[in-house]
């Protein structure tokens, strides 16, 4: 019975199609975890913290989440989603903003732990627009009657997202921050990371595909409902 309701939602469209946009979002959430901690080490240095620095999406939505979702819930569940697939490359565009800044803003914290932080609440707050709201749009697409088994479906974003977020995460590291031990000086892994915020430019324009992507589905399947009910 599972293998059958996996068939009946790979061989449908509009459900395969918004779960693959979501999965832009996550892959780009996943980052928290993929490239975040190799990245703020390697370029911040032994002393950083990822792991305080995690806690900080985590905080933000249970700080923000029933606030964002109350303020959302007279408006539509795609408008909840737009805004935050566009804040998503927004905070990606942050992260990268530590490598450019030079010198430590607030003492004992590196530019690039300060920005990363700011990507990560930007992060979060995209995560308390779209997660509440997601399942409600996702049924809304599912064949009347059979909402419950296409939902337990719809975290297949979860899946695709972890398997290309970080195999996407291995290879920008390797390519643009590199870990230091395979270097023979500080000065010659300064040269091949001096272009580490890359990364970051990657991952903001798979979110801006994924946010302009959901526009034109949202467009597109309210304009076939419509001429069916005509």
């Amino acid at each position: 019975e599972i293998g059958r309701g996996f068939l009946r939602i790979i061989t449908n469209w509009r459900l395969l199609i918004l779960i693959l946009i979501v999965t832009g979002f996550w892959m780009v959430q996943q980052q928290l975890y993929a490239t975040m901690p190799k990245y703020v080490i390697r370029m911040a240095g032994e002393t950083a913290k990822p792991g305080w620095i995690a806690n900080v999406n985590p905080f933000v939505v249970v700080c923000c989440v029933s606030f964002i979702t109350r303020w959302m819930a007279k408006r539509s569940a795609i408008t909840s989603m737009n805004i935050g697939m566009f804040l998503i490359p927004f905070s990606a565009l942050l992260m990268a903003c530590g490598n450019l800044l030079g010198n430590d803003v607030i003492s004992g914290m590196s530019n690039i732990t300060l920005m990363m932080i700011a990507g990560i609440v930007i992060q979060a707050l995209a995560e308390c627009f779209i997660s509440p709201r997601y399942l409600e749009y996702f049924s809304l697409q599912a064949p009347k009657g059979e909402e419950g088994m296409y939902l337990g479906f719809s975290h297949l974003h979860s899946f695709l997202s972890s398997i290309f977020g970080f195999g996407i995460a291995g290879v920008l590291l390797t390519k643009y921050c590199p870990d230091p031990a395979l270097f023979a000086s500080r000065e010659a892994w300064e040269a091949a990371s001096m272009n580490a915020h890359y990364i970051w430019y990657y991952f903001a324009g798979i979110g801006l595909v994924a946010a302009v992507a959901l526009l034109i589905f949202a467009k597109t399947t309210e304009f076939i409902d419509k001429k069916k009910k005509v």
